[in-house]
């Protein structure tokens, strides 16, 4: 039986090129886009993105119309000049395992990089013709006699064709087992490797791959090399919106490499000609006792960064500790500007990245309450204060609409017990994915804030991430009134009996509820989305770099005993 298409294995191994498409692409171009699985995740990371897809299977290609902006039935080394693109328009050129369904692949890409604005990227998987299993079978006499494939690659041999091309290699990586047969291959071969005179450790890099994945730029200027490491000290709160989600969207510029560990961290992962930042996540620094820490991070030449989300009033071991979690750091970072003027008192270079959502779910997804309850959706962390004025408005409307309304709950067990109705659901703390995944399957959330320091400094997270997920909101004018529209992106209620009215509103006008989940959509959609700005934290990180002698000048007056050898 003729093969005509990579198989699944293969397929989902093109799956992976999506965590290195850069995210704020305003074009791309795919070659190959199989069920359109890339597409249709990225344009929920980036839905602003002109999305270009040329595929040869007439069924995929079929599959894949809604996910896409432009899809044409064709292959690589067709004329493509109907698609009237332009020289320097596209940001990104992806292809799957095409490259090697072509016989002179250079050619091919001598005429695609045209379209590549200055600095734009191309991915690429290939298989690797000298992967141990390969030369094993060959060893016995045995080939795989593929239709398909065209044009082998080796490390080398790849490196050629983007460098001939006029393209520039600034990483290729590396997939594939290395179990015990891949060791008893080394073994086996280990007296042919000497004799022939090749590296052993060059040798077991090149057979052990079974995949490369080529990450390729445009320009001729090597990228300055970046390594953000990140020690996350509560990953249960908020590490994955404040360092996991930055971090995969940073790894997507050339130069950039990420990476984070749970409270540890080994200081002997940077690479040559990396500029090395450190990033003190949610961290209680104790004074004086890691001082030595500190110290060894200055010592290997990071920039030191506190990061912070939330009011450090509420754990006075920061201030029991002279406030070394910031003092102690060259810079520091955090999520509201309230936040940000707090925490200049400790240390004048403080920045604000804004907390952003990692992608939305297209609303044609969604019901938009088609379902027999309304689902209202209470989800927080030490709240009981801020609900309690609100509890018996709550129950009271309960019992007016008991047949139509359902909750759902994460976390706060008192506020479920406390809720008078058996149409309701509890979770326990859970992943962040998870919490999304509730959050979706309801139509309104309960957004309640009371007016105190502590919550002044909070942000609008929880507004974001309902209006991303098509979730209308009710909720308090404390934080929430910066960002909602009243009346138009969500409902703010200014008293117990002004929350009774609205949230009564709510329920029984569906069309102004999904109206404001519309409109609130689409404001997050064009305008708190990471991919419109996760470029901040590299820049901001590169020119601290910059200003690093001034930088350590400071914190030598702050911290006098850090400089202390």
């Amino acid at each position: 039986m003729t093969q005509t298409r990579f198989n699944s294995s293969e397929n989902s191994i093109h799956q992976e090129l999506l965590k290195f498409i850069p995210a704020d692409a305003k074009v791309i171009i795919e070659f190959g886009c199989g069920n359109g699985t890339i597409a249709s995740q990225y344009k929920q990371i980036n839905p602003h993105c002109y999305y270009i897809v040329i595929e040869s299977n007439p069924d995929f290609a079929k599959n894949s119309v809604l996910q896409v902006d432009k899809i044409v039935v064709g292959n690589l080394q067709q004329n493509l000049s109907t698609l009237n693109i332009q020289p320097e328009t596209v940001d990104c050129l992806i292809y799957g395992l095409d490259l090697m369904a072509i016989a002179d692949p250079t050619e091919v890409l001598k005429y695609h990089q045209t379209w590549l604005k200055n600095n734009g990227q191309v991915l690429a998987i290939v298989q690797n013709v000298q992967h141990w299993c390969r030369i094993f079978n060959l060893l016995k006499g045995g080939w795989e006699n593929s239709e398909i494939i065209r044009h082998w690659f080796t490390l080398e041999s790849l490196k050629s064709c983007f460098a001939n091309a006029g393209l520039q290699v600034y990483e290729i990586q590396t997939r594939g087992e290395k179990g015990e047969e891949f060791q008893q291959f080394l073994q086996v071969t280990e007296g042919l490797v000497d004799a022939l005179g090749l590296d052993s450790k060059k040798f077991a890099t090149q057979t052990a791959a079974e995949y490369f994945i080529a990450r390729v730029t445009k320009s001729p200027i090597p990228p300055r090399r970046l390594l953000i490491q990140t020690i996350i000290m509560d990953p249960k709160v908020c590490g994955t919106v404040r360092v996991l989600e930055p971090d995969r969207f940073s790894a997507t510029i050339p130069g950039v490499r990420t990476f984070s560990a749970t409270k540890t961290a080994d200081l002997n992962i940077g690479l040559p000609q990396e500029e090395k930042v450190f990033i003190w996540q949610r961290t209680i620094l104790n004074y004086p006792s890691d001082f030595h820490k500190l110290k060894s991070l200055l010592e290997k030449g990071y920039l030191i960064v506190a990061e912070i989300d939330d009011n450090p009033l509420r754990r006075p071991e920061y201030a029991e500790n002279n406030y070394l979690s910031y003092r102690g750091c060259h810079c520091v970072q955090t999520s509201t500007p309230s936040l940000a003027n707090f925490l200049r008192q400790y240390n004048p270079n403080v920045v604000v990245f804004h907390n952003q959502l990692a992608r939305v779910v297209p609303l044609y997804e969604r019901t938009l309450s088609h379902n027999k309850y309304l689902t209202i959706f209470f989800g927080a962390v030490n709240r009981e204060a801020d609900w309690k004025e609100i509890m018996p408005i709550i129950n009271q409307v309960l019992s007016d609409y008991q047949d139509k309304i359902r909750f759902k709950v994460i976390h706060d067990k008192l506020f479920f017990e406390s809720l008078n109705t058996t149409n309701k659901e509890f979770y326990p703390f859970c992943s962040y994915d998870k919490y999304l995944e509730i959050l979706g399957s309801c139509d309104l959330g309960l957004l309640p804030l009371n007016d105190n320091p502590i919550n002044q400094m909070k942000s609008d997270l929880k507004f974001v991430e309902c209006a991303g997920y098509g979730v209308a909101v009710l909720a308090s004018p404390i934080v929430y009134q910066d960002s909602i529209i009243d009346g138009k992106t969500g409902l703010i209620y200014h008293s117990v009996s002004d929350f009774a009215r609205k949230l009564r509103q709510l329920i029984t006008d569906e069309n102004l509820r999904k109206r404001i989940a519309i409109n609130a959509y689409d404001w997050v959609k064009n305008n708190r989305l990471l991919s419109q700005n996760y470029r901040q934290r590299r820049d901001w990180y590169l020119q601290m770099r910059d200003e690093l002698a001034r930088l350590n000048e400071q914190l030598k007056n702050r911290v006098p005993e850090l400089f202390d050898y």
